[in-house]
């Protein structure tokens, strides 16, 4: 397992009826150093109506923060809930991809992330993030404002090659 990265880049790709979806290369070549693998995990995001990814790395992390904050609750003669803690990486599915970066969600990561045909992929730091490019446009928190610029481009860029 290699060191965590940092995910920056953005690309809108299709999904087919079969769910498959392609992680745009610079995202791509992010997932591979942190996972070691052809591998990435997807999951809800705990409060927008997107979902995320990221490499094995991350995963791990999620882990030792929750263990370290189960110590610290110890040390300091508190409570603390490992179940409740860990409840938001209960729902990581980890999946293979191709060397193209194509892999399939499944239809309930596609129903919960509200993913039809095509997926915006945008990096975010520890992770990146799947919208629908629809939702992103209406409902994206004001802070992603200049993500939607990102976004108008990729669709355009679409827009001109349908042509």
């Amino acid at each position: 397992m290699s060191a965590l990265v940092v995910y920056a880049g953005s690309g809108v790709s299709g999904v087919d009826a079969k769910g498959r979806t392609t992680i745009p290369a610079e995202l791509r070549d992010s997932v591979q150093q942190s996972s070691g693998a052809n591998s990435v995990c997807i999951s809800r995001h705990n409060s927008l109506p997107c979902l995320i990814g990221f490499g094995g790395a991350e995963r791990l992390k999620l882990r030792a923060d929750i263990e370290a904050q189960w110590q610290s609750a110890v040390t300091r003669g508190t409570e603390f809930d490992r179940e409740l803690a860990g409840v938001s990486a209960s729902s990581i599915f980890e999946t293979a991809f191709e060397a193209s970066g194509r892999f399939v969600l499944s239809p309930m990561l596609k129903h919960f992330g509200r993913i039809e045909d095509r997926a915006f992929f945008f990096g975010a730091t520890t992770h990146f993030m799947l919208w629908n490019p629809d939702v992103f446009l209406k409902e994206a928190p004001a802070a992603f404002n200049s993500i939607k610029d990102e976004l108008n481009y990729w669709l355009s860029e679409a827009a001109k090659r349908s042509k």
